[in-house]
């Protein structure tokens, strides 16, 4: 279990660390195009300082889990490294977002003064990096804390029909930007689960299903099948590959290195599905769109 939880956290920070280099690399190409001037020499050693940071607070991470894997030689100590890990990140997240925040700022106030095409798009490029990577720390803490065990969760009676109208709400600006159709199939059914994380799981499964959706639409719906209740998101993307299919709830899989969140929501919906004591699973065939079904015991 820890050498799983080590493998998969490294793989995480490897996936984080390509955001950085991308935010770097951009703003290195910003700094060029504004004739170093003095304003872009300045914002530019900002930006490079705060990833200098995250770099070294992610160095330090890692260098840790390598450290609890090499010490760890029986099996009562993995529960226990596990529980460290979540607890080490916990303590760190602040230190992590704080920088990216920075990031973040110093970008909006770039965007606010005179500057030409070419620097404005270079500046736009370091927002959606620090988008991306702001999404991306969110994930892995959240990841940690579901294996750590430390993620609440409340199990009772959860109607479907309010869930699913959430869930489609939430996702519904980005199936219009994207021009795809995006509905639900109303239902009576009742599932055991935690309302909360069961919102989240469905809304990371209806947000992949968009991501990989270019035309037609994604639709939401339910079956019953004796004791439990599957939920189900079909899409009309072109499928997944069947030999990238046994690894998409695998963190750095090939296949999540393809998607925009690197395959992280994925792996957060399956961490957060095993909490509730269900099980998600995906189906796909090439060009016929591809069918997440999360599975939950009956109400």
């Amino acid at each position: 279990m820890l050498e799983r939880n080590t493998v998969s956290s490294a793989r995480l920070l490897s996936t984080i660390r390509v955001a950085l280099s991308a935010i770097f690399i951009t703003s290195l190409g910003f700094l060029l195009a504004a004739g170093l001037s003095v304003f872009g020499v300045l914002w530019c050693v900002a930006t490079w300082g705060a990833l200098a940071l995250i770099w070294v607070l992610l160095s330090r991470y890692r260098a840790c889990l390598e450290a609890d894997a090499e010490a760890t030689d029986t099996a009562v100590m993995p529960v226990s490294a596990q529980q460290r890990e979540g607890e080490f990140l916990s303590s760190m997240g602040h230190d992590l977002r704080q920088p990216a925040q920075a990031i973040a700022l110093f970008a909006a106030t770039l965007s606010a003064h005179p500057l030409p095409d070419s620097s404005r798009k270079l500046v736009a490029g370091i927002e959606s990096a620090v988008q991306q990577l702001s999404e991306q720390l969110e994930a892995v803490f959240n990841i940690a804390k579901a294996e750590a065990g430390r993620v609440d969760c409340q199990l009772g009676p959860v109607a479907l029909d309010e869930v699913f109208s959430h869930a489609v709400a939430n996702q519904l600006d980005e199936a219009h930007e994207r021009q795809l159709h995006l509905r639900r199939v109303t239902t009576r059914r009742h599932v055991l689960a935690d309302e909360t994380l069961l919102l989240r799981v469905i809304d990371r499964m209806l947000a992949h299903a968009l991501t990989i959706t270019k035309e037609g639409g994604v639709v939401l719906g339910s079956r019953l099948r004796g004791d439990v209740v599957v939920i189900e998101v079909w899409d009309s993307s072109e499928g997944i590959p069947a030999e990238q299919l046994p690894a998409v709830f695998v963190p750095g899989s090939v296949y999540g290195q393809q998607l925009a969140d690197r395959g992280l929501g994925l792996v957060l919906a399956r961490r957060l599905t095993e909490l509730m004591r269900g099980h998600l699973s995906i189906s796909s065939e090439s060009g016929r769109g591809c069918i997440l079904r999360l599975t939950l015991p009956r109400a």
